[in-house]
């Protein structure tokens, strides 16, 4: 769990970030600023990335949302307050995981912000992202939201593909019944042009609790980098 952006303020509710694929705490660090004087913001850190580069990247997205749980768990972020969650992509699926976890033990999920994710039923039948390293470098590229630097750079391609890959291998052996539900309010925010996750995808949420509310921002698969601002009001 990182935290990026302290403020003197102790009673603001926490916000948990949850990375999507290949990504580190640190891809949050410009929401942390926007969303740091209304919230407790913090990220977490998957296994494999940045500072925790030296542990292997875990196998499954329940996996890593058993990790993160566990993480809260034994933090100062678990007060007894309730907590809101934001998840990008695979970061959606772990959060909703992570939401599970967290109303089965009795802690209190206020929402689920999801963006740009398929709802987690029907992630099993959506088509593959390529395997091999060409054919993933590529759509990477498609999709945008990658840092061009990185994807240029040999040496950074070595260095960080190997966790892009088991995270999208996670994401793909996900799966999820329609009856896995939560109680928590879902808030679930698409990109008009995002080649990858349609509008049945986004309205699919409804499935997985009683109060889902969908909303549709101009943008692709990374629209969110566009609309800090708006995205904060929805919180």
């Amino acid at each position: 769990m990182r935290k990026f952006h302290n403020r003197e303020s102790s009673d603001r509710p926490t916000l948990l970030l949850f990375p999507h694929a290949g990504a580190g705490a640190s891809w949050y660090r410009q929401f942390s600023k926007v969303l740091s004087d209304d919230f407790e913001v913090i990220a977490f850190q998957y296994p494999g990335r940045q500072d925790r580069a030296g542990e292997p990247p875990l196998a499954t997205l329940e996996d890593i949302a058993a990790g993160a749980f566990a993480e809260f768990v034994a933090s100062e972020a678990n007060n007894g307050s309730p907590i809101t969650t934001l998840g990008h992509s695979m970061g959606a699926l772990v959060s909703f995981e992570f939401a599970r976890l967290a109303e089965a033990a009795g802690v209190k999920v206020r929402q689920l912000t999801v963006l740009a994710a398929v709802a987690p039923h029907r992630v099993a039948g959506k088509p593959p992202a390529p395997k091999d390293d060409q054919g993933l470098l590529a759509h990477l590229r498609w999709l945008g939201g990658t840092n061009a630097d990185v994807i240029a750079d040999p040496e950074l391609v070595t260095m960080t593909f190997p966790v892009v890959k088991a995270d999208h291998r996670a994401a793909q052996t996900y799966s999820c019944e329609p009856s896995a539900r939560i109680a928590a309010r879902i808030q679930v925010i698409g990109g008009d042009q995002d080649p990858i996750v349609s509008m049945a995808d986004l309205h699919g949420w409804r499935e997985h609790s009683d109060d889902v509310d969908v909303m549709i921002f101009e943008g692709g698969h990374f629209f969110l980098l566009d609309h800090v601002a708006a995205i904060r009001e929805l919180l």
